[in-house]
């Protein structure tokens, strides 16, 4: 898994690369850069994983409570 993260880092910094019109000596700002974007998006992936366990977890309190959750509840 790491080879194929380094795989799509490294193909990333050459796309860079050539959008600048390839210039010389900007290999490590490119790899910086497009490792940043991996990183970036991989941040996003596990907040969202967060996010959705913590409805679960919500959804499984209210359950366990006996409430559905609906705001049309009796009184």
């Amino acid at each position: 898994m790491a080879k194929d993260k380094e795989e799509a880092i490294r193909q990333r910094a050459y796309e860079i690369w050539e959008q600048e019109g390839r210039p010389e000596g900007a290999a490590l700002r490119h790899w910086l850069q497009a490792s940043d974007e991996f990183s970036e998006d991989e941040e996003h992936e596990t907040m969202q994983e967060l996010i959705d366990e913590d409805d679960r977890d919500d959804a499984a309190l209210l359950q366990g409570a006996g409430e559905s959750g609906d705001i049309h509840t009796r009184r």
